[in-house]
């Protein structure tokens, strides 16, 4: 057995070796050493163990002699924080991870549209009259255009990381002289760190492209240099840039954000000395009118009370049973449309727990994980964080969640069969298409920063409300912690997960017994 030796699922052999806890705060937070061995042939990964063993039991050692010179110059301890500093870390802390869903509701959002609109946008490329409304003609022929700009501006910025400032544009058009290649040694973010990214992550096409394209994008407008030579005053700069071009900030900001992914993965696995994308966005004061909001308690009213729910209801484009469970699912886990859409029947889980006695108990929980199956089909999370076990309320069992689950003829597939990916591999893309105009015409419900994702703001105000603590609630939604501390030990345990999930009620709020 070769323990420290692990298989991903793209077949790549990586080393790990887990960190202890006493020593994470002086290796950079990390919970272990990871290293990708580059070999796919077991046999060779298994030779160069011994080697990486060595390596890794050097650097577990430094860190021993860090913390105990750590220990020697200790200073008198910091005066404890104050309530109000307390309170304004907290809010900081969630005006972050909000920015950071924001981010990622905008890249959904503009992936369904275009998917919605790409029919359209092939006819008019065609010089066809399209059987549409004229509002989506209209939107089609925009989009259209901002991608024909958006592409030329990517090949433009792969001239330039390739060949430098002499290849440019003007006036819309694309130039290029003869140069000479730029050349240099180590690892560069459009290539070397791109590609080892999206392999071991998975990551489907258009992601990768999107990537791509901001790489070039920071390469053409700072200097053609290796990751591990990056600076913060490089990405700075390039966010100046960006915004002197006339980006808006919600584009500035994907791709600072798609920036700070290729260069967080770069530091998680020792390729760079540090994220130094971590922080930097467009700050904006807050108008409100981007913001999601939670639903009102009318609101939640209206979704349960509609045709799908009163009247057993199940729209085509709805997908089945998926139009009665996904809201429900949403309102009681918190969890993202996505960890929802995508769960297995085996994800869908029996534990056994003790309680602070030791009398051991079982709940049905839900395992938000990222893995293949054995047919090849991926299931994706958003970040290390989100990988989590959600308790199952007690609300979805009475209304007949797991029922439903045992009753499923493939119990190897999906609990949601119906769902089916776009070309992104989204599941719920298309159940996301019926869901917003659901809610507008049929519930009534017209401010468009009510969403689904409003969901899981609703979620986060009544865990408040019934006072689960702050980690917890940050463990059941799959948020990252705030601080290196927040990585110490393995979390809460599944009683203190159950007994808070039991405590959360949205008073005021009754659901019927679904329609037979």
């Amino acid at each position: 057995m070769c323990s420290y030796l692990h298989r991903a699922p793209n077949g790549v052999y990586y080393f790990r070796m887990g960190i202890p806890a006493n020593l994470r705060p002086f290796m950079a937070g990390k919970r272990e050493i990871k290293r990708s061995l580059g070999l796919k042939d077991r046999d060779a990964a298994k030779a160069v163990i011994p080697d990486m063993t060595k390596a890794a039991h050097a650097l577990l050692r430094q860190a021993e002699r860090d913390r105990d010179t750590a220990a020697k110059s200790v200073a008198k301890p910091l005066p404890p924080k104050s309530a109000a500093a307390l309170e304004r870390e907290r809010s900081r802390w969630e005006a972050e991870q909000q920015h950071s869903d924001n981010l990622a509701d905008a890249l959904f959002a503009s992936d369904m549209e275009i998917e919605r609109l790409s029919p359209i946008m092939d006819a008019v490329a065609a010089g066809i009259e399209p059987d549409a409304p004229v509002s989506d003609i209209v939107r089609a022929g925009k989009l259209a255009v901002e991608h024909e700009r958006e592409t030329a501006g990517a090949l433009v910025a792969s001239l330039h990381a390739r060949y430098g400032q002499s290849a440019h544009a003007s006036e819309g058009q694309i130039q290029a002289v003869e140069c000479e290649p730029a050349t240099a040694s180590g690892l560069y973010l459009d290539k070397d760190i791109l590609d080892r990214w999206a392999s071991e992550r998975g990551v489907v096409p258009k992601g990768k492209d999107t990537h791509r394209a901001v790489a070039e994008w920071f390469y053409a407008r700072t200097e053609r240099k290796p990751v591990e030579r990056i600076t913060r005053q490089d990405v700075l700069a390039f966010k100046d840039k960006l915004l002197a071009e006339g980006q808006t900030v919600s584009n500035t900001n994907m791709k600072l954000s798609r920036l700070r992914t290729l260069l967080g993965w770069a530091y998680q696995n020792d390729l760079a000395p540090a994220n130094v994308a971590e922080g930097i966005s467009v700050k904006v004061a807050d108008s409100g009118k981007g913001k999601r909001l939670p639903f009102a308690l009318d609101e939640l009213q209206a979704i349960f009370a509609s045709p799908v729910y009163a009247n057993g209801e199940r729209p085509k484009q709805g997908k089945g049973e998926a139009a009665y469970w996904l809201p429900l699912l949403g309102l009681f886990t918190g969890a993202r449309l996505e960890e929802i859409g995508q769960l297995r029947v085996s994800d869908v889980q029996r534990r056994e727990y003790p309680d602070q006695d030791g009398k051991m108990l079982a709940g049905w929980f839900l395992h938000i994980t990222e893995s293949t199956d054995e047919r090849g089909q991926a299931n994706r999370i958003k970040n290390a964080a989100s990988e989590r076990l959600v308790p199952l309320h007690p609300e979805l069992e009475r209304l007949g969640f797991i029922t439903y689950v045992e009753k499923l003829k493939d119990q190897q597939g999906r609990v949601f069969p119906d769902l089916v990916p776009n070309i992104y591999g989204r599941l719920t893309a298309k159940w996301g298409e019926w869901f917003g105009p659901y809610m507008r015409k049929v519930c009534g419900i017209t401010d468009k920063r009510k969403v689904f994702h409003s969901f899981r703001h609703t979620f986060k105000d009544y865990t408040r409300r019934a006072k689960v603590p702050e980690g917890i609630q940050r463990q059941l939604m799959g948020h990252a912690g705030k601080d290196v501390a927040d990585d110490y030990g393995s979390g809460y345990d599944l009683h203190s997960l159950a007994e808070a999930m039991a405590s959360y009620r949205v008073p005021g709020l009754a659901i019927p017994d679904p329609v037979r």
